[in-house]
């Protein structure tokens, strides 16, 4: 199972989180999130040596923007977390990068609007992959699990993320959810002790449990 861990940003946070055995680390460049990397802190981060594939998670963000951070960055990753199309993310493949593109999960989500996402994740195979979030307003970090039955009714064939709410309690709730296109999990604000400061020692133990 893959696991994610975002909203890092404390350099000594990241270096720990780095021994455990995740794979993958999200920075926010989102301003608007409490978690957000500014580019002061950017250039603190940039000098880490990122051992863990890197997610940098962007809100609306201008495509010039997000091509001014993969190379200082090191990122592996681009998350696509606000209203993006699919032809601002065909943009970002054709570079020859992934994508994680989120979407807010509402009791009444029509998984037929992912039509065009599917399209497009079949011609770039292996490149483009779906997180599903709990719907906010503020694009997510809202510490609030949706209803993952809801997930049934996706027929798709792009493995996804489950984000949303989950805490170091849910090691059993993860394991019993069973789904074809089921790819890991996105880790963040339940195991913090503040914005964008992980308690390393749950996510350990989380991780451990979840990995037996």
């Amino acid at each position: 199972m893959m696991i994610k861990v975002c909203g890092m940003r404390d350099i000594e946070n990241i270096n720990q989180l780095q021994e455990l055995d995740i794979d993958f680390m999200g920075i926010i460049r989102y301003s608007k999130s409490k978690r957000f990397v500014d580019d002061s802190q950017k250039e603190k981060v940039a000098q880490q040596t990122m051992n863990k594939g890197t997610v940098g998670v962007y809100v609306n963000e201008s495509l010039e923007n997000i091509l001014k951070d993969i190379i200082p960055l090191q990122l592996d990753v681009i998350q696509l977390h606000g209203d993006e199309d699919s032809a601002f993310a065909k943009a970002l493949l054709e570079i020859d990068i992934k994508i994680f593109k989120a979407f807010q999960i509402t009791e009444d989500f029509d998984f037929n609007s992912l039509k065009e996402w599917e399209e497009l994740a079949a011609q770039y195979v292996g490149k483009l992959f779906f997180l599903f979030d709990t719907a906010t307003p503020n694009y997510g970090g809202s510490g609030k699990k949706f209803n993952w039955s809801i997930l049934d009714s996706y027929k798709g064939e792009v493995p996804f993320l489950l984000s949303g709410g989950i805490s170091k309690d849910d090691v059993a709730l993860v394991k019993e959810f069973k789904h074809n296109m089921f790819l890991g999990i996105d880790l963040n604000s339940k195991f913090e002790t503040e914005p964008g400061v992980k308690n390393i020692e749950e996510i350990k133990t989380f991780i451990e449990k979840l990995r037996k």
